[in-house]
């Protein structure tokens, strides 16, 4: 299938690299079908890219590469909700938000993009009675990353 999006032109995704998101996004609830674009020249960051719309693309991170005693306590409900994965086939990832100013950039911990990499199933959950932050500082531990360190820079995702 090819798609259109607004920061990486025509692009073709097989239809099994849909992610079905049966409710939405927070925010974008309009959108039920996104692929995951990686790039070498963005990483640790992806994007995902809503079909539907070219113009929305998150960028989103796998937290545990920055802050590997990130812990997020999913309920089985929300599991359930995109077909009860293994714990193998859960890609649990956060939304950044990159502003201009790069050195505030911040990621969601409270509420993980949780999705079920064999059945092509996605959801955002709000982690109930949860001390992680929603802008959580990742700055630091982006520029570990990029220096061929450990992700963490001292950053407590719960402080």
């Amino acid at each position: 299938m090819r798609i259109s999006t607004s920061r990486f032109g025509e692009i073709e995704v097989a239809d099994e690299k849909i992610i079905e998101f049966k409710e939405g996004l927070p925010g974008f609830e309009q959108c039920k079908h996104f692929t995951l674009i990686s790039s070498v020249e963005t990483e640790p960051f992806h994007w995902l890219q809503a079909v539907e719309e070219p113009d929305i693309a998150m960028a989103v991170v796998n937290p545990f590469v920055m802050f590997p005693e990130y812990a997020p306590r999913v309920s089985e409900a929300s599991l359930a909700d995109i077909g009860s994965p293994s714990d193998e086939d859960i890609l649990l990832l956060t939304v950044a938000v990159i502003p201009r100013e790069v050195s505030k950039m911040t990621s969601n911990l409270v509420s993980p993009i949780l999705i079920n990499a064999k059945a092509n199933l996605g959801r955002q959950v709000i982690l109930e009675g949860s001390d992680y932050q929603i802008r959580q500082p990742i700055y630091d531990a982006v520029r570990n990353l990029l220096n061929g360190g450990v992700g963490d820079a001292g950053s407590d995702p719960q402080a």
